[in-house]
């Protein structure tokens, strides 16, 4: 299957991959086989999306690519946070959270989502200080560029339909780690000065107009959200 990828870089065998990774991924004598298949297959799919308008121009791809990698992250997450291929998976996720098609980015934000949630998540089994240790680590080399990056997509780049899954990564990204993630989040103060009292302006055409209503609703949704946590955290303090 990899040796044909190789020659028809098609997505199918990306999706069949993803279904190797579901039936088996959960069996310790496969996860190594299948790490070797995904990192076999990631290679030619990295040169197939870093052409030219290769996210744009490739959104199966994308989908098969990063529902593949949710897959691993579901039934085998240190395998694959301990492997060096991830550290590519997450600047492609990056790259790809701008890119307008509603399958493929539904994929992508998924696969940051389960990602990070897998370091807060089940911790009563017996590996979960390593993975939050690996999320940890890959928080601190990736995780103020993911932010950027999705606000900057939120804003500029997504329809409002995508934005409950940013949402959703977002969350997950305070949930992780709320200080360091407010610090990353400042850069909303700064977009925000470019906001003004009204919002629409005989200066504006149509799509600035949307873009300057979006960066407004991303930033009273992000205040709002991160009051609503703050208020949380004093509630429950104040039951114990």
């Amino acid at each position: 299957m990899v040796s044909v990828y190789q020659v028809y870089p098609h997505s199918c065998f990306l999706y069949l991959g993803s279904i190797l990774v579901d039936e088996y991924g959960m069996e310790e004598g496969c996860r190594q086989g299948l790490l070797d298949m995904l990192q076999a297959l990631c290679m030619p799919t990295f040169q197939l999306l870093e052409q030219p308008n290769g996210l744009r121009n490739h959104p199966d791809t994308v989908d098969d690519l990063f529902r593949l990698a949710t897959r691993f992250v579901q039934r085998s997450p240190v395998t694959l946070l301990s492997s060096s291929i991830i550290v590519h998976i997450i600047q492609c996720a990056i790259a790809a959270t701008s890119l307008d098609h509603r399958d493929a980015n539904c994929s992508v934000m998924k696969f940051v989502r389960d990602l990070i949630h897998t370091g807060v998540a089940n911790d009563h089994e017996e590996d979960f200080e390593v993975r939050k240790q690996l999320i940890g680590q890959a928080m601190e080399q990736h995780g103020q560029q993911l932010v950027t990056q999705l606000m900057h997509s939120c804003c500029f780049c997504l329809p409002p339909y995508t934005l409950p899954d940013v949402a959703e990564v977002l969350w997950e990204v305070m949930v992780f780690d709320r200080p360091t993630f407010c610090r990353w989040s400042l850069v909303l103060r700064s977009v925000n000065k470019y906001v003004g009292p009204s919002e629409s302006s005989p200066d504006c055409s149509d799509s600035c107009n949307l873009h300057t209503h979006q960066v407004k609703c991303f930033v009273d949704q992000h205040s709002e959200v991160t009051a609503k946590s703050c208020n949380c955290r004093r509630g429950s303090k104040g039951t114990r």
